[in-house]
């Protein structure tokens, strides 16, 4: 193992055991070079990685160091986000990839809420709703509604590990997306259509789940092929 994944490894492991808590102060680096018997470039290596992970926090000056961040999804799903956009870009991936992948994880994620959706996830899913269904709401607040909709079925799967690609894809990449498609988008009709998906996860639905989502990546396939992104 390099000196930087040893050091890198060695705190991810202290976090995940409970060893080091959200809050907790990383010994300097000195101290942490003689520890692991490695060099401070090394460490710093290590913790400068750890801290775009969103794992630790660094603070320059007297009374800084790093610091152990409260441990979640996000900061993961937002460097993941960040990635996939700037593949997209470089194409090394494509919007067909990721319309694929969207459908398995957001089909998954419509059964699996059908299956284990709670009272709140109901409730926050139809707060949504309710908001975007406002004709006198801008199209970009709308939009960002959009996101939120499909963010909000994605929790409601209460599946931790599904999150984190879907949220990298809905808080980065369909923002892009939706951009490039945005005078095609007839509101009415994406709002029926989450309404769709919507219902079948009430009504515990599995098949229905799944085929409402399948019929709104349809939906948007064919824009995206309208604009010439696809």
């Amino acid at each position: 193992m390099r000196p930087v994944d040893q050091v890198r490894v060695s705190i991810v492991r202290a976090i995940a055991s409970g060893q080091l808590r959200p809050g907790d102060r990383l010994p300097s680096e000195v101290e942490q070079a003689r520890g692991f018997q490695v060099s401070r470039a090394a460490v710093r290596e290590a913790l400068r990685t750890l801290g775009e992970m969103g794992l630790l926090t660094t603070v320059q000056g007297r009374g800084g160091g790093s610091f152990v961040n409260s441990v979640g999804p996000d900061p993961i799903a937002r460097n993941l986000g960040e990635a996939m956009d700037v593949l997209l870009h470089i194409d090394a991936i494509n919007v067909a990839e990721l319309l694929e992948a969207r459908r398995a994880l957001e089909g998954t994620c419509a059964r699996l809420a059908a299956e284990r959706r709670s009272e709140a996830h109901l409730r926050a899913i139809e707060a949504v709703l309710d908001e975007a269904h406002d004709d006198a709401l801008d199209k970009d607040p709308w939009l960002a509604l959009d996101v939120r909709f499909h963010r909000e079925v994605a929790e409601s799967a209460e599946n931790r590990v599904l999150m984190v690609p879907l949220a990298a894809l809905h808080a980065t990449v369909q923002p892009r997306l939706n951009l490039a498609i945005k005078d095609l988008i007839v509101r009415d009709e994406i709002n029926r259509q989450h309404v769709a998906i919507f219902e079948a996860i009430r009504g515990g639905d599995l098949a229905a789940a799944g085929a409402a989502v399948d019929g709104h990546i349809d939906h948007l396939e064919g824009l995206y092929r309208q604009v010439g992104v696809l």
